[in-house]
């Protein structure tokens, strides 16, 4: 995640309310549409700071040619058209989380809208309000020379110094002792040396491969090492399969989600994500491969591996997520006719 702006003129109006929102967006929309929005933070002397997971360079609209503009905005406007739709499938589902996403912003002021490696970031899109927060001023003279006096008035007892040496010197020399003369009655815990026992391996070993969900469409992706890579699937409808929504009404299931919050064990990560044989719909899906979260100092390109098994039939496609880059997307299609 990276900082985008540091907003120090002004403070949210409430400030529970964007984690609230943020929820129930990445609960009902896709990363593309959960992305769209900034996440605020609290900065020096209270001010807002706004922060983004997007890779990339930010910009101000206003510093992209026009061409870059233009192509900005209408990716906006595609997002908000596909959350707006999203929004009216929730109301016509009775689902009460429209309610509160429909105080989402249908446009952007051109001084809130960003770009990050291309794509489109909203900030204040929550209520805010002028920072008023005024700097605490400096403890006076007479608080701070009060320390050092309180300090000096505290009788010293240096005459416990030869005091306490003969007798810890003793306590030492005891304990050595009984060490060598009784070893076999006074072990101590930490020098044993045995093996570990297999259940005590257990806990830390790596986990073998586990139990992958399969249908009439599979989509499964791999990878090596200890890094938290994403998988999400769009279906022809619109709705996205993914760690937040691991099921969705198309039938598309998430059932392995590997090194989730950087603690996976797995000899090979993988994340698999399914919909039974049946009557699925038909048309183009799009597997979504992205990087959430890096668990170590490593900051080389990961290469994964992504299978997409369509009736029966398996292709194997090839990439790499880094911290800059995109998320990268593979379209496939569907269709009941094998």
């Amino acid at each position: 995640m990276q900082r985008i702006l540091r907003d120090e003129g002004h403070v949210l109006v409430d400030p529970q309310q964007p984690a609230h929102r943020q929820a129930l967006i990445h609960r009902h929309c896709p990363p593309s549409i959960g992305y769209l929005f900034a996440t605020p933070r609290e900065g020096r002397n209270g001010g807002l700071e706004w922060w983004s997971e997007l890779p990339g360079q930010p910009r101000r609209l206003d510093e992209l040619a026009a061409s870059e503009q233009a192509a900005l905005e209408a990716r906006l406007s595609q997002r908000l058209a596909a959350l707006g739709g999203l929004i009216a499938e929730l109301e016509r589902r009775g689902d009460p989380a429209a309610v509160e996403l429909r105080q989402l912003p249908t446009a952007a002021a051109p001084e809130t809208l960003y770009s990050v490696g291309g794509e489109p970031l909203l900030i204040r899109w929550v209520p805010v309000q002028p920072n008023t927060t005024t700097t605490r001023p400096p403890a006076s003279a007479a608080a701070a020379s009060s320390l050092p006096a309180a300090h000096a008035a505290r009788p010293r007892r240096r005459w416990l110094l030869p005091v306490a040496l003969p007798l810890l010197l003793g306590l030492v020399l005891l304990g050595l002792w009984l060490l060598f003369q009784h070893g076999d009655r006074y072990s101590l815990p930490w020098l044993k040396s045995h093996p570990l026992t297999a259940q005590e391996a257990g806990t830390t070993a790596p986990r073998g491969e586990p139990v992958l969900g399969t249908g009439d469409i599979q989509i499964t992706l791999r990878w090596q090492g200890g890094d938290d890579l994403d998988l999400a699937v769009t279906d022809p409808s619109g709705d996205t399969a993914y760690f937040r929504n691991p099921s969705i009404p198309s039938g598309g299931q998430l059932d392995v989600d590997s090194n989730a919050g950087c603690t996976g064990h797995f000899q090979s990560p993988v994340e698999n994500i399914f919909w039974d044989s049946g009557d699925n719909p038909e048309g183009v899906y799009v597997a979504t491969v992205s990087l959430y979260s890096r668990c170590s100092e490593d900051r080389d390109p990961i290469p994964f591996k992504l299978f997409i098994r369509v009736n029966g039939n398996t292709e194997k496609r090839t990439g790499t997520v880094n911290d800059p880059s995109s998320p990268q997307a593979f379209e496939f299609s569907f269709s009941q006719d094998r």
